[in-house]
């Protein structure tokens, strides 16, 4: 995999020599709308006893968690198109609610909470459009790389009583809702750029592999962010222009 990135970054490099114009930054991104979906009535854990009913997979805004993102971006310039590549670090939280059958007239909500920390690697393709000397937008596509290295999990219950937590194994949603295999989202965005400042966007990331074969998870993010270029002035030729 380290391989793959590293090529990833060579060709980017190489398409420098022919851009308009060369931008390095910084992004912080911050996803807050956040969807787990599991294609399932019912769970039931490979090595545990228990047994959930699936009932939350809407989509939340901020208690399904929140994903933190820092990292570097290198843009390269073609006229009315660019191409970014993003290695970044990201620290990605999200929590889950199933119910588990206490008795024929009581059942209980479990919260999984799962905490990865992980490096990932975007690269994507933006179109600039509605310019003028000093602003425009755009609207951007691509794919991204993410390699977990860090899982936490925790299990959190409604009810007051704590004794609870002995009927269930905080790994119950291993190979279900997170694992420590690389994986690939899909991405799409629009942003507002200013001059070769800054860049706000809003963006959308799809995960478009499982965790587990037995169980179909699907996860969706939507966040904003902010990315600050370097005053470097690479390559001298406008940003953007019309003609």
């Amino acid at each position: 995999m380290k391989y793959l990135v590293a090529s990833l970054f060579g060709l980017l490099l190489s398409a420098s020599a022919a851009a308009q114009h060369v931008s390095l930054g910084i992004t912080f991104q911050y996803h807050i709308v956040k969807q787990v979906s599991v294609d399932a009535v019912n769970l039931a854990p490979a090595g545990s006893y228990n047994y959930y009913k699936v009932f939350d997979n809407n989509w939340k805004f901020f208690t399904a968690g929140q994903s933190i993102v820092i990292g570097l971006v290198s843009q390269l310039d073609y006229k009315k198109v660019y191409f970014a590549f993003e290695p970044s670090f990201e620290l990605n939280v999200y929590d889950y609610n199933l119910k588990y059958v206490i008795s024929d007239t009581e059942e209980e909500t479990v919260k999984f909470k799962t905490t990865l920390m992980q490096y990932n690697f975007p690269l994507y393709a933006g179109f600039q459009f509605k310019s003028s000397n000093v602003w425009r937008f755009s609207i951007f596509a691509g794919g991204e790389l993410a390699l977990p290295i860090t899982i936490g999990t925790g299990i959190y219950l409604d009810s007051q009583d704590k004794s609870g937590n002995d009927r269930y194994n905080k790994y119950d949603m291993q190979n279900i809702l997170y694992n420590t295999s690389p994986y690939a989202n899909g991405l799409v965005g629009i942003a507002f750029h200013y001059a070769s400042l800054f860049r706000v966007e809003v963006r959308y990331r799809h995960r478009l592999s499982y965790p587990g074969e037995q169980y179909h998870a699907t996860f969706n993010t939507l966040g904003i962010g902010m990315t600050y270029f370097l005053p470097l002035n690479l390559l001298k030729n406008k940003i953007y222009h019309e003609d």
